[in-house]
């Protein structure tokens, strides 16, 4: 083979390896679903696998920040809300909205008051090795049974993640989207119509991309067949937002390996340079 053909050769292997680094690490997606949680928010066996344990997926998510901030509803109730703003009280400008659904219900910051409610539950200050029947917590919890759950940030992010409770135990649907500027970044049906969770389920989801987004939307899609005033509700707690580590789980830089690559096929480039100027 021809050095020519060599110097082509190694610098289309260094991009077909730098490439795909490059582009897969832009964006990370964490998400973890306990059917059978009851209530409770304990770390699972190491040989569960890692879609079945919603609090390892939180804490692969939080390995992937530097620094980060928790929203823990810890409040006393509230009822009929429309929108929540400046959820972390620093000034961040993250705000909650619900829509759609049943009419007169937007959502209600919960308290568990030393019994459990219907499934949803409080995650904070986990594991809590408590199951539903039991939970004493006086920690809080938003919820609401309204068809949409809007997270809107006023300055745009790298990363946002929440634990979900009881998420389809009525057998609806749940799908989550992320926008940036630029419209859609992110689209998955986390749970799908029909797939029935048990009773006070625990799910995580995170998300992280170096292409700052502005919203996080999840749309819950209530059974058929059933009187508004019955639809499922879900609950949410412990908003995460935070830092991205660099190069990280959302970094842009090639591995080490492809680095190499690259010089490799630089220094070829100023070998056949070099062959050149002497010819």
């Amino acid at each position: 083979m021809k050095l020519g053909h060599t110097l082509s050769a190694g610098i289309a292997l260094a991009v077909a390896f730098a490439a795909p680094s490059i582009a897969q690490a832009a964006a990370v997606s964490y998400f973890g679903n306990n059917p059978t949680a009851n209530g409770g928010v304990v770390l699972q066996d190491p040989s569960v696998a890692l879609s079945l344990d919603p609090v390892r997926q939180r804490n692969n998510f939080l390995s992937s920040l530097t620094t980060s901030q928790t929203e823990a509803f810890n409040m006393a109730p509230i009822s009929a809300l429309g929108t929540l703003n400046d959820l972390f009280s620093n000034g961040s400008g993250i705000s909650l909205t619900t829509g759609g659904g049943q009419a007169g219900v937007n959502g209600e910051v919960r308290r568990t008051n030393g019994s459990p409610w219907h499934g949803r539950f409080n995650t904070t200050g986990d594991p809590v090795a408590a199951p539903l029947s039991g939970t004493t917590s006086t920690s809080g919890w938003f919820e609401t049974n309204r068809s949409s759950v809007s997270i809107d940030f006023l300055n745009s992010v790298s990363a946002f993640g929440t634990f979900l409770t009881d998420v389809g135990d009525f057998e609806g649907a749940l799908k989550v989207e992320v926008f940036g500027a630029s419209g859609l970044l992110y689209s998955s049906d986390l749970i799908l119509a029909g797939a029935r969770n048990g009773n006070g389920g625990l799910a995580f989801f995170g998300y992280t991309n170096t292409t700052q987004f502005n919203r996080v939307l999840f749309s819950i899609t209530q059974p058929s067949g059933i009187p508004t005033d019955e639809f499922d509700f879900i609950g949410l707690d412990g908003f995460i937002t935070g830092t991205l580590r660099s190069p990280g789980p959302g970094g842009t830089i090639p591995e080490p390996t492809s680095l190499a690559l690259v010089g490799l096929s630089l220094a070829l480039l100023g070998s056949v340079s070099r062959r050149r100027n002497r010819t």
